[in-house]
């Protein structure tokens, strides 16, 4: 990836503005390299130069092709379109057509043609920067990503048509939409070539998978646990605030004169649904469970018949976003971008093809393959 600043320049009628820039290297016909700034303008269909730097990469500046550019208020330009290899960071290098002015008073563009096709321009205004980046996906990756979606739209539609009583439509969509948000956010970082931060996204995702496992089980039944733990979160979060009223929010929140009215409502419900997530200690006590399926993750891996690959998986992602110090000093596989995009997607295929299989859904012949397919290519 490579990072331009902006630079402020002066204009005719609005004093200084912030300008982006690209800052790039030229080769010229005796593979010397000569570094430029040129202004990124999406407007520009070609690239422009002046005049002189034909001069300076040793260019016969009218043995390109000859076209004539035009802009508004101002008469045609003559140029003639060169291709000339471009450095736009040690590892982007790319042949993109320059329109060489035979006059030198033109700006130094950066078009769309061979750049905005090719690469990834991203303009951050926060930070006055532009990044400059390779393609984060390919053609066939984004076909996968946007049939993944059209699936999972699919299968949720046929889901809700079968019957299943309340809450589980509700509950198994809530589970569907969540891990498509996960997996937006994981193309997010492809996107933002920060794949090092894999690992909390498919630890998140592959525990959402197996409680919808979990759930698919025995729908009608888990669903309704799955709403009622709510009631036990609320509380919990309810007395945290009250009791360590810490912040100005928790402080305000505290002192409402709501407070009245929701805290015995929070009590009540909570006492209503403490019994269904109660179990007793070592030593005979009584405690409600800290999740709703009222046991540990890897025991709940180990009851779906997952023991060996949640070793494999998630405790390694685990031990990546704990700082484990030998995770922490090394590359993970997880945070490789191929490996990211295979995971992630595998996981999302295998959460709608438990689905589709638990409701006997009717797919299409392509649909089914690809849920198949991508499910067994991830581990």
């Amino acid at each position: 990836m490579s990072v331009h600043k902006w630079r402020r320049l002066p204009t005719k009628h609005f004093g200084e503005v912030w300008v982006p820039l690209a800052h790039i290297q030229l080769q010229g016909t005796d593979g010397k390299l000569h570094a430029l700034a040129l202004q990124i303008d999406s407007g520009a269909v070609v690239s422009l130069l002046g005049r002189s730097v034909a001069d300076l990469l040793k260019l016969d500046l009218e043995s390109g092709d000859r076209v004539e550019l035009s802009s508004v208020g101002a008469p045609p330009t003559i140029a003639y379109v060169h291709p000339i290899k471009s450095v736009f960071a040690e590892t982007i290098r790319y042949t993109v057509r320059y329109a060489i002015a035979t006059v030198e008073d033109v700006p130094n563009l950066l078009g769309r043609l061979d750049v905005f096709d090719h690469l990834q321009v991203d303009f951050d205004a926060s930070l006055t920067e532009t990044r400059i980046t390779g393609p984060w996906l390919c053609p066939e990756n984004r076909r996968i990503y946007e049939f993944l979606e059209d699936t999972a739209s699919h299968i949720l539609e046929r889901w809700n048509q079968i019957g299943f009583p309340d809450p589980a439509p509700k509950v198994i969509a809530g589970f569907v939409n969540r891990m498509g948000q996960l997996y937006a956010d994981a193309f997010g970082l492809l996107k933002l070539h920060r794949a090092y931060s894999g690992p909390l996204f498919v630890r998140t995702m592959y525990e959402l998978f197996l409680q919808l496992e979990y759930v698919l089980k025995d729908p009608e039944n888990r669903a309704k646990l799955y709403q009622e733990f709510r009631h036990v979160t609320q509380y919990r979060h309810a007395m945290a605030i009250v009791r360590n009223p810490t912040g100005p929010i928790a402080q305000c929140i505290a002192a409402s004169p709501m407070r009245a009215e929701g805290e015995p409502r929070i009590k009540q419900e909570y006492q209503r649904v403490r019994p269904l997530f109660e179990h007793a200690t070592s030593k005979g006590r009584k405690r409600v469970s800290s999740n709703w399926y009222g046991k540990r993750i890897n025991e709940l891996a180990e009851e779906l018949g997952y023991g060996g690959e949640y070793r494999l998986l998630y405790a390694a992602c685990s031990a990546w976003a704990h700082g484990d110090p030998f995770r922490s000093g090394t590359r993970d596989t997880v945070a490789d971008p191929r490996y990211l995009f295979t995971i992630c997607t595998g996981l999302y295929a295998r959460m709608l093809k438990s689905i589709a299989n638990t409701g006997r859904l009717v797919l299409t012949n392509e649909q089914c393959q690809f849920l198949s397919n991508a499910a067994k290519q991830w581990h």
